[in-house]
């Protein structure tokens, strides 16, 4: 019999909780990295971002509408329809802030600290971290690639968590994830940064992992 001890919410307000040792929970733990799931397109006309109807010069507003936020509940990965470098290279930056804005929307309904791009209608890989010394208070990742263990590091062990999704009516999900990893993404600005997440922010970057199919990553990472 194990122990749990609640570390925080993460992507799409899913609810964290590491376990120590055996568990009597009846799901056998799966790594992120393992998990195959249906593949569909993040939006169903195959747009780069959706359209939101709370966005709409009538209806705007700063709460999004029922539906809007898709939150990730381990049903559904999605295409790597716009998972390449042109893509990404020439997206728009008034597509990265609108991006950003639902994100910081999305994050403030679930009270979460991370929003992946698919919850919020982007078809490009990217995920949000809310972070107060980010500018306006959002941390944008777009399409991290090479995601590693940090090796030597000891507080890079795997992390048994059961993962708690609010809008998945069939309760929770174990899976085990690296709790330091090294991410090389794109800024807003096009810029490439390479950087070690920790904790919550591990857990996220790596589900945007699972959230897109692994060819997304293979042509990102280059193999």
């Amino acid at each position: 019999m194990g122990t749990g001890t609640t570390v925080g919410t993460g992507a799409g307000g899913v609810l964290l909780t590491t376990l120590f040792g055996a568990t009597m929970l009846q799901d056998t733990p799966t790594h992120l990295e393992d998990l195959q799931l249906p593949v569909v397109p993040v939006n169903v006309d195959s747009a780069l971002i959706s359209e939101w109807l709370s966005e709409g010069i009538e209806s705007y507003s700063d709460e999004p509408l029922q539906g809007e936020c898709s939150f990730f509940n381990f049903s559904k990965s999605h295409t790597a329809e716009f998972c390449d470098t042109f893509t990404i290279s020439r997206m728009q930056s008034g597509t990265i802030a609108a991006a950003t804005s639902r994100a910081l929307k999305c994050a403030a309904k679930a009270a979460t600290e991370c929003v992946l791009s698919s919850e919020i209608g982007l078809a490009v890989p990217a995920a949000f971290l809310a972070r107060q010394d980010a500018p306006g208070g959002m941390k944008v990742l777009i399409a991290p690639r090479r995601v590693v263990r940090q090796k030597g590091d000891p507080s890079a062990d795997q992390k048994h968590v059961r993962v708690s999704v609010p809008t998945d009516t069939f309760g929770s999900r174990t899976v085990v994830f690296n709790d330091t990893v090294r991410a090389e993404y794109l800024t807003p600005d096009k810029r490439v940064k390479s950087e070690v997440f920790t904790g919550d922010e591990a857990f996220c970057v790596s589900l945007l992992r699972v959230a897109f199919e692994r060819e997304c990553w293979d042509k990102l990472d280059g193999q």
